[in-house]
């Protein structure tokens, strides 16, 4: 696993001359997708690879305000060399593009049960995202024709992502049993609905404290083909309301903006049609698209209590790792003087 085993999506940040910090973007906005490139998916894979860069761009359209973050890589079965290549989250479409080049799909797998699950622990297990100490969440695409295994491997587990995978889950607030690991369900459901207690600080009052986040992110199943047996699995493991089948691989990323948007609620229904119409898809695709993302569950980040909280581009933080801004209108001098030029200590850092 290059880039540490626990993949980041961290604020953008740069210091003023009044010693605050700014934000330079937006609050990151995490979209991991994992696909699957086993010889059963054949062609699609090609198409996967050479539409997905689009991704970005479709996606700044529905997440407006947000700095998008987008880690996208594959993954295939336990008896191929390589069962997961999972990239860091990057900020640009030609970083995005560029970590694509560094996939070489196997196109094998040795049976039609692939090993996606294993993508969906680190997903669930080995992310921090900061969006999430903000109190809400990412988003999370697994682009497959295929059931998966219901249970993991501590063996597996150890060859994809280092003999101290479990030390760094419980570096990263996260507790598992070794002897009683999680089902791909209960995986899942991890990522849907959360597990970690996070500490924050918050910037006005300086206080600490203790919360746990409703989940780490808005997770799909995007089905390709129409099997059914790879319907019902998905179904069991992540709802009726998240397994979505594509009309092609051709409009992943159509698909994917579209599930965001909804979820969001920058989309709405009755918009589906005309946004899509409006990025090259069909009339006919997109009614299909329309049926097939009408039960998903349409403006569950817009209902988070912190949705409209978030923070925004300049906004100014007292320390890097404060969560909520400073109070402008009560700190006119600290804001005031950081209105002034920037002078950027170090340029633009991380926490």
């Amino acid at each position: 696993m290059g880039f540490g085993v626990i993949r980041r999506s961290l604020p953008r940040l740069e210091q003023q001359k009044s010693g605050l910090w700014r934000l330079t973007v937006g609050t990151p906005m995490p979209i991991e997708t994992r696909v699957d490139t086993t010889g059963s998916m054949g062609g699609n894979v090609d198409v996967a690879f050479r539409v997905l860069p689009r991704m970005y761009e479709l996606c700044s359209e529905v997440l407006p305000g947000y700095d998008l973050q987008i880690a996208t890589g594959i993954f295939g079965d336990v008896q191929d060399r390589f069962v997961l290549c999972r990239p860091q989250f990057e900020m640009t479409a030609e970083k995005i593009v560029e970590q694509l080049t560094l996939m070489v799909p196997e196109r094998d797998g040795g049976d039609a049960t692939e090993d996606p699950h294993y993508g969906l622990f680190g997903a669930a297990y080995l992310t921090a995202a900061h969006i999430n100490r903000v109190g809400l969440m990412g988003y999370d695409f697994t682009v497959s024709d295929a059931p998966a295994r219901d249970r993991l491997d501590e063996r597996q587990l150890k060859r994809i992502f280092g003999d101290d995978v479990f030390a760094k889950v419980a570096e990263n607030g996260h507790k598992l049993d070794i002897n009683d690991l999680p089902s791909t369900k209960e995986v899942v459901q991890s990522l849907l609905k959360g597990n970690k207690l996070f500490t924050v600080r918050d910037g006005k009052s300086q206080k600490s404290i203790q919360r746990t986040v409703c989940g780490r992110a808005h997770a799909f199943f995007l089905q390709v083909g129409g099997a059914r047996e790879t319907t019902k699995f998905w179904i069991n493991v992540f709802g009726q309301d998240r397994v979505v089948v594509l009309p092609s691989t051709e409009l992943l990323p159509q698909v994917q903006a579209t599930i965001i948007g909804l979820t969001e609620g920058t989309l709405a229904l009755d918009q589906v049609n005309g946004f899509l119409e409006k990025n090259n898809v069909s009339a006919h695709d997109a009614e299909a698209i329309l049926r097939s993302v009408a039960n998903i569950p349409i403006g569950a980040q817009a209902a988070l209590p912190n949705f409209s909280k978030r923070p925004q581009k300049g906004d100014l933080f007292r320390e890097k790792t404060d969560v909520w801004p400073v109070d402008q209108n009560a700190d006119q001098t600290d804001a005031s003087s950081a209105d002034s030029e920037s002078e950027v200590a170090g340029g633009v850092d991380w926490l």
